[in-house]
């Protein structure tokens, strides 16, 4: 993840100068300031014609309220604290937002009435993964998109966790929690609209989306989401996703718009010159001097929607699929889970009773720690949804419902075989009936034969970890250590990194069961 150095960052000097009325400073706040606004104000509202409204509002009121700032050193979620008030006061004054185009009717060219999410496919070039990832933030609902505009800033290196939470009036805890639901929510919303742009398309989609006028929305993303959760064709076209942090790490902010900088510029050095016109007379210094002909000249220049598209984009796209490779490319582990280092639970007294007798299975032996092992064919149900369990369906995984009545086939695919870690002999692998391994891939949980690679090895290999509730257990992946199997809202399977939240922790515990066939 590409984060921006100190110097990047308003120096806390500027800052007081600011405050203190120097117009350099306040020119250079504002310059510095203006791209971290108005990508958050253009995500959270997705509505380019407010945009530029609310950008030069917002930065007025920062301007203004300078002087009330006790604490410079915090100067930056003071901003992103302002420019959320901004947004949510712009909602509030019942401003209508532009209805996005239909999905498979993207412009080429630059339109002043298009959303945001088409700026930055088109001031970025995005393409692939990146490109769906936008165009997915169309199927979220506004209070959603003002969450995710914060943690997209996040992930991309431009906020802090504690800035984010700041600016939402949140403590850390809380803030994790709503920053995670709307990750899911977004990867949810990615998968949908890898269905929808799917070719040859799924027949029971194409039936569903008869009624549908072709924009998304978040009423037509939960409905979407119910069928491809259960479809296989539509799981499996979605099985490549990479999770979003993976895409925005190192992105380029959206280029601001050619004379946005000039307009608030030139407010600024206005309101600058009418408070400092009489110094400025005895002194015979023009307060504004060339600064002000210049954003003036700006300021001119933003009446006309130019597009401004740089090859800087292009640059940074390609430095985040670098960033991206070196950070989930699987390296040597930075350590090896010690050997014993959670116990395995006992086989769950409440287990499944399928409808044919289960294969006996084989009692856990002691490791060479005395701490009790798990082998054999088991299942593994979710603590948090205990109906459902892990299930390998089309070569990923999924959190699928299974019971006594279910078929045989849905039974095989959420039993599995525990065996020594493929890695280390004292965590574990987890096999199929045909032999298949559970893996890990660009994080996503799948099955994959043994190749015999180091890699593969590394990612078929889980340690056994507490879960949430008592006799539970977690699986944290051997070569990225703090990342664990765990289901999504969209009831995928992931690998995620741990976050300190109650709901976070249940969604990767299972109870382990007596196997269904």
């Amino acid at each position: 993840m590409r984060t921006q150095d100190v110097q990047e960052r308003p120096d806390v000097t500027v800052v007081v100068a600011a405050r203190a009325g120097d117009p350099q400073a306040s020119e250079r706040l504002v310059r510095e300031c203006l791209p971290l606004v108005y990508n958050i104000v253009g995500r959270a509202l997705d509505g380019h014609s407010d945009v530029d409204d609310v950008v030069q509002e917002t930065m007025l009121r920062v301007l203004d309220g300078l002087h009330g700032l006790e604490r410079p050193d915090r100067f930056r979620s003071w901003l992103i604290a302002i420019t959320v008030r901004q947004i949510r006061d712009r909602w509030r004054s019942g401003r209508t937002r532009p209805i996005a185009d239909p999905l498979e009717d993207t412009p080429q060219e630059a339109d002043p009435q298009a959303d945001f999410a088409d700026l930055a496919i088109l001031r970025l070039a995005l393409s692939g993964q990146r490109r769906e990832a936008v165009e997915a933030t169309r199927w979220l609902e506004s209070e959603e998109r003002e969450v995710l505009a914060l943690w997209w800033m996040e992930a991309a290196g431009e906020l802090t966790r504690g800035e984010l939470a700041a600016a939402c009036d949140l403590t850390p805890q809380h803030a994790a929690v709503r920053v995670q639901r709307v990750k899911e929510r977004l990867e949810t919303a990615r998968a949908v609209v890898r269905a929808v742009t799917a070719s040859p398309r799924c027949a029971e989609l194409t039936t569903a989306l008869t009624s549908w006028d072709g924009r998304p929305s978040a009423l037509w993303r939960k409905r979407l989401a119910r069928h491809v959760r259960d479809c296989p064709q539509c799981l499996f076209s979605a099985s490549d996703l990479v999770p979003a942090e993976g895409l925005l790490a190192g992105l380029a902010l959206v280029p601001l718009p050619i004379g946005l900088a000039g307009l608030v510029l030139g407010k600024v050095f206005a309101a600058g010159s009418a408070a400092g016109g009489t110094a400025a007379a005895s002194t015979g210094v023009q307060a504004t001097g060339g600064a002000g002909r210049v954003a003036r000249l700006l300021g001119k220049l933003a009446a006309k929607p130019v597009l401004a598209t740089t090859t800087a984009g292009a640059v940074a796209l390609t430095a985040a699929g670098v960033v991206w490779y070196a950070t989930s490319s699987p390296h040597q582990p930075t350590r090896h889970p010690a050997a014993g280092a959670a116990p395995a639970p006992a086989v769950s007294s409440h287990s499944p009773t399928p409808s044919a007798s289960p294969s006996p299975s084989p009692t856990p032996k002691p490791s060479p720690t005395g701490a009790a092992r798990l082998s054999g064919r088991h299942a593994l149900r979710s603590v948090d949804d205990p109906g459902d369990y892990v299930a390998l369906s089309g070569g990923v995984g999924v959190l699928a419902p299974v019971g006594a009545n279910s078929a045989t086939s849905t039974r095989e695919t959420a039993t599995l075989t525990f065996v020594p870690g493929l890695a280390d002999p004292d965590c574990y692998s987890l096999r199929d009936a045909e032999g298949r391994y559970v893996r890990h891939y660009a994080f996503r949980i799948r099955l994959a034969a043994n190749d015999g690679s180091a890699i593969f090895q590394k990612d078929a290999t889980f340690c056994t970890r507490p879960g949430s509730t008592p006799g539970s257990v977690a699986l944290e992946s051997y070569n990225y250590p703090g990342r664990y199997l765990r289901h999504r809202d969209n009831r995928q399977l992931w690998l995620d990194a741990a976050e300190n939240t109650a709901a976070y922790r249940a969604s990767r515990s299972f109870v382990v069961t007596a196997p269904w066939v």
